[in-house]
């Protein structure tokens, strides 16, 4: 079984009314009738506007949405398998990793990755996947964090935000143990198939 994640920098659902790469997402796993997609917006603190937007970009699929407090259900494992997609929005990556990590929600998304389901995320939903991040904390100051390893290499979403492109090209310039450097300005994404870089898509 195949197994896919599709890196989006910026753009999607949330920024465009009609979101081209959000159609390609939904071809990759497309079948016979609607998509069990699933939200997770971990990294925005479960913004309800950003969960709203959500289901209303996806309302003619079958949207769903998994909540923190979720993470730690005990049938989570069951639910997440049951999934077509996995979507993870954007905002504070190291916050959402150290939670699914403490509720043991990262070895979940591992079992369903390994399984078939797809993950997708745009910005922190999409550098999570990766093996080293390199992003902004509370304070608005750039740090080195473990991400949770599914694809090699680190990713930065953004480029074109001249602060976010001068802190990762710094950090960057002086890493001898990272095999890959994403550098991805908004509406550019990346498709990975079982772990190697399939397409880059410009929307």
């Amino acid at each position: 079984m195949d197994r896919h994640i599709l890196a989006i920098s910026g753009g999607g659902f949330s920024t465009e009314e009609t979101s081209f790469i959000d159609e390609y997402l939904l071809k990759i796993a497309r079948k016979q009738g609607p998509l069990n997609i699933a939200f997770i917006a971990a990294a925005s603190h479960d913004a309800q506007g950003y969960i709203d937007a959500f289901y209303w970009a996806f309302q003619s699929e079958k949207p769903s949405h998994l909540s923190i407090k979720d993470f730690e259900s005990p049938n989570i494992q069951e639910v997440v398998n049951d999934l077509d997609i996995i979507y993870v929005g954007g905002g504070d990556t190291r916050f959402m990793i150290e939670v699914w990590q403490r509720t043991g929600f990262d070895q979940v998304l591992r079992n369903a990755y390994q399984n078939g389901v797809i993950l997708a995320g745009i910005s922190a939903g999409a550098m999570c996947w990766f093996e080293t991040c390199y992003s902004e904390n509370e304070e608005d100051e750039y740090e080195e964090f473990p991400g949770l390893g599914f694809l090699s290499g680190s990713f930065c979403p953004h480029y074109n935000k001249d602060k976010r492109r001068n802190e990762f090209d710094n950090w960057a310039a002086v890493q001898t143990n990272i095999s890959a450097f994403y550098r991805l300005e908004d509406n550019e994404n990346l498709h990975f198939k079982n772990e190697k870089l399939a397409a880059k898509i410009t929307t």
